[in-house]
């Protein structure tokens, strides 16, 4: 098949199927449910905040400098200009998380057919798109940094990779430049597999060319440059961020635990087998010991490479005091690589058959379809008909309720009041949205309400004081949040 069609050709018909595969998984239904999690929600609501700051080095929570949220601002920016172009909306802040995993795997496939194998990226691709963990928290549709760090890690590992192989110095200049890209999105996390490099390059005997090679210190240079340069400027912009990403990012997260996220040895593992990697969780094992006997030595050290930094990334991960699932996202375009090497080698050897062309292209597409066609219906169904535990909707139900002001489902005509202290993250992006859009509303402290307001009560004892001083007339409720208005002074309020 490869024999017949030119490399460019076949890498960019592979890129277009993979492409026109990924458009239902990743955008379909983007905006339907309102935004999730304490992150997802946070990291709206500072995008939103830069489109009005106009200060693209101090990133800001309630308009106040973030010294929780410490990552460099590259997926904020790209958020905020989102917002900018398609609105104050939920499509527009998952939009780059989406198209970074379609660009993850479109990466993937013209790279490796770079090294004419094609066909390789495009079945790690394909194990990209149908694996769970891009598709629920954190990930390829959700607000956050994690598609964006995947994206650039891979592509910098990637790239470095093909750079050991071909030696074509443009690889290496943009090995650096993702390098970057991905430190300016998630700080050190990005760094986490640097130091399996140099034992590459040994591994290799090419580690004495790259220490002579002036393009090194250069990139090393521009990495300082950008990195430091930013980490710098916010510390000079508004003190005490330094001291923020020692306390929550490396001696925080790596020393000691955080809000309580811990787990024991088999946390990631356990993970990966149920949430994240399911189906290809126990292929893995398998495929990487398999590729470890080919022929192809190109193929092997590929998944040499990949399965290597994945272990050592992994490692890092156990040793860690706080333990989070997302964590492991990192991972799994490595794991997808080792597999995309196995079904690649089992590609080859269907190609190589005594049998009629037009036999051979449906035996591998039927091979295909029964390997991807399982999980690829799971992921679509997941998003066509999303499970959510009553408890968690009922969290997200004062979001549910905004959603629906914004949308028009809801009308109303007065300002809406919010109480101090009565919302949280999850909410605040649509408190900032709905002013954007006309919708007037404002904080109060229940002191300073007066009859005739109209009030968002989200919370049992902010109802619970509310009811101590006024009667109430239920206009709008969903699932346990509600909009009132105030219809009467309780007498102990008059005397």
């Amino acid at each position: 098949m490869e024999k017949k069609i030119s490399n460019k050709k076949l890498t960019w018909i592979l890129v277009v199927i993979f492409v026109l595969i990924s458009l239902y998984p990743l955008f379909a239904f983007l905006g339907t449910q309102p935004l999730r999690t304490w992150d997802e929600s946070r990291v709206a609501a500072s995008s939103y905040e830069m489109t009005k700051t106009k200060n693209p080095i101090v990133v800001t929570y309630d308009y106040k400098p973030d010294h929780w949220s410490v990552k460099p601002p590259l997926a904020i920016w790209i958020q905020a200009l989102s917002i900018k172009v398609f609105g104050a909306n939920e499509v527009a802040v998952r939009l780059p998380s989406a198209l970074a995993i379609l660009l993850m795997g479109v990466v993937i496939i013209l790279l490796t057919g770079v090294i004419k194998k094609p066909f390789l990226g495009f079945y790690a691709a394909s194990v990209i798109i149908c694996s769970r963990g891009f598709f629920i928290y954190h990930s390829g549709r959700s607000a956050d940094y994690d598609a964006l760090l995947c994206f650039f890690m891979i592509a910098y590992l990637l790239l470095f990779f093909i750079y050991t192989e071909t030696k074509e110095k443009k690889y290496y200049i943009l090995f650096f430049v993702s390098l970057i890209f991905a430190t300016l999105t998630k700080g050190i996390q990005a760094l986490m597999p640097l130091p399996f490099i140099p034992i590459y390059l040994i591994f290799r005997k090419q580690l004495l060319p790259i220490l002579k090679d002036k393009t090194t210190y250069i990139g090393i240079g521009l990495f300082i440059l950008f990195v430091g340069g930013y980490y710098i400027g916010r510390e000079l912009s508004y003190g005490g961020y330094l001291k923020a990403v020692y306390e929550n990012e490396l001696g925080g997260r790596f020393m000691t635990v955080l809000e309580n996220n811990s787990g024991g040895k088999c946390y990631y593992i356990n993970n990966l087998k149920t949430n994240y990697f399911t189906y290809f969780f126990y292929i893995l094992p398998l495929a990487f010991i398999f590729t470890l006997f080919v022929k192809d030595k190109q193929v092997k050290r590929l998944s040499i490479f990949s399965m290597s930094i994945a272990i050592m990334q992994y490692v890092f991960l156990l040793i860690a005091k706080t333990k989070l699932h997302w964590y492991l996202l990192p991972l799994m375009p490595l794991f997808a690589l080792v597999i995309g090497s196995a079904f690649y080698v089992i590609h080859n050897w269907i190609i190589n058959l005594k049998y009629k062309t037009s036999k051979i292209y449906i035996l591998i597409i039927v091979a295909y379809i029964a390997v991807f066609s399982i999980p690829y219906k799971r992921i679509v169904k997941h998003i066509y008909r999303p499970k959510e535990d009553p408890l968690y909707q009922a969290y997200y139900s004062r979001s549910e309720l905004m959603k629906s002001l914004l949308k028009g489902n809801i009308v109303v005509n007065d300002t809406i009041n919010y109480i101090n202290g009565d919302y949280d993250q999850s909410s605040m992006f649509y408190f900032y949205a709905m002013n954007h859009y006309d919708i007037h509303n404002q904080r109060k402290n229940i002191e300073d309400l007066k009859l005739g307001d109209l009030v968002q009560i989200n919370e049992i004892e902010t109802d619970e004081k509310i009811m101590e001083r006024f009667e109430y007339e239920v206009l709008h409720f969903k699932i346990q949040s509600k909009i009132v208005r105030l219809t009467k002074l309780l007498e102990t309020q008059n005397m």
